[in-house]
């Protein structure tokens, strides 16, 4: 089998990760090499991958999407067409069996469905405008597949893809090592510092459940910080410790007594709650995107939206949960490798019914 992965072209494929999406496109090339898959990587230079075709270095940034729009000439997106163009060219000389879209670019969906190739687009996001643009131009002669991250995205993809299949993106439990004695009383918190993710929700929670509370992450200079979550850090309760790498978020998490998973938005994917589990730690989480399809109540806690006082409640009674538990649920229900079982066995679907039309 003769697989090609588009990544996002914006980050490189190595550590530290930029993002979950780096992550998991990573991941995935790297566990498809090990099932002895040929695998090339269309990804941006300085990708730790084998068999790698470099991305233009020079994708333009800002909103390449505007020429849509407008009647104004705009050289950001007419580069990026040419540069996708060209790549699409290349997939098509290398005749791949299955060709696999993880960017978030709405050009390769475009492009895609007229490439020989099958051609399997994976949504890690909920519809962006570009997207939606992308799925609306095809929708008279869909020559593709998808694939959908969970269940909530598939139910905001349903006016657009008629039952895309759902693989739910997972982790490498070997990356998330468990701690099942922690005595600690302290509960954490980590992610990107913005809005969206509400970190000062998970202060407000700690504070109200008289519970220290550690947060980690980027962002810190941001508009949203110094309005909401500055001013929280002069509680004695609340440690913030900036950008962590993966192993040193794993040592304060495995140590926790609880993750708070406060996003405000409809997370599509939602793998900390993942890594926590992994870690031997339980999560509090509002009932928003995907969180319902991952915890149980053996392991955690749903909320309702944006409910502080009952989420504090929760977090004073977090003994109740099982540390034990958590990590075996992540082994049954967040491992990669299952995830990597279920695309390889699509790709040998969709073969199968190539062959057969031939």
């Amino acid at each position: 089998m003769k697989i090609a992965i588009i990544a996002d072209h914006r980050h490189a494929l190595k550590k530290p990760y930029a993002g979950g999406l780096a992550m998991v496109t990573h991941k995935i090339v790297q566990k498809l090499s090990e099932q002895g898959i040929q695998v090339d990587v269309y990804a941006k230079s300085g990708s730790e991958c084998d068999n790698l075709h470099n991305l233009d270095d020079h994708f333009s940034e800002g909103n390449p999407f505007s020429c849509i729009y407008s009647e104004n000439y705009n050289p950001t997106a007419i580069k990026n067409s040419i540069i996708y163009a060209e790549i699409f060219q290349d997939l098509e000389r290398n005749e791949y069996d299955i060709v696999h879209n993880h960017s978030l670019h709405y050009l390769p969906i475009i492009l895609g469905n007229r490439l020989k190739t099958r051609f399997v687009t994976t949504l890690h996001t909920m519809a962006f405008p570009e997207i939606k643009f992308a799925l609306d131009y095809i929708k008279k002669q869909s020559n593709q597949e998808f694939i959908v991250v969970s269940e909530s995205l598939r139910d905001q993809y349903s006016r657009f893809l008629n039952f895309p299949k759902v693989i739910r993106n997972a982790i490498d439990l070997n990356d998330w090592q468990p701690n099942f004695e922690t005595d600690n009383e302290y509960c954490m918190w980590y992610g990107s510092m913005c809005k969206e993710k509400a970190p000062h929700l998970a202060i407000e929670v700690a504070i109200k459940a008289n519970k220290p509370i550690i947060l980690a992450g980027r962002g810190k200079n941001n508009e949203y910080f110094e309005r909401f979550v500055a001013p929280l850090l002069k509680n004695p309760l609340v440690s913030y410790v900036g950008e962590q790498d993966r192993s040193q978020i794993n040592r304060l998490l495995r140590n926790a007594s609880a993750l708070l998973f406060t996003s405000v938005w409809d997370e599509p994917s939602a793998l900390a709650i993942s890594e926590s589990l992994a870690s031997g730690t339980p999560v509090l989480s509002w009932d928003k995107g995907v969180a319902s399809e991952i915890l149980t109540e053996k392991v955690g806690q749903i909320c309702d939206p944006i409910d502080t006082n009952a989420m504090a409640d929760a977090l004073k009674n977090i003994d109740k949960f099982d540390r034990k538990t958590c990590r075996k649920y992540a082994e049954e229900h967040c491992n990669i490798d299952n995830m990597i079982a279920e695309y390889i066995e699509f790709y040998e679907s969709l073969i199968e019914e190539n062959t057969e039309v031939y």
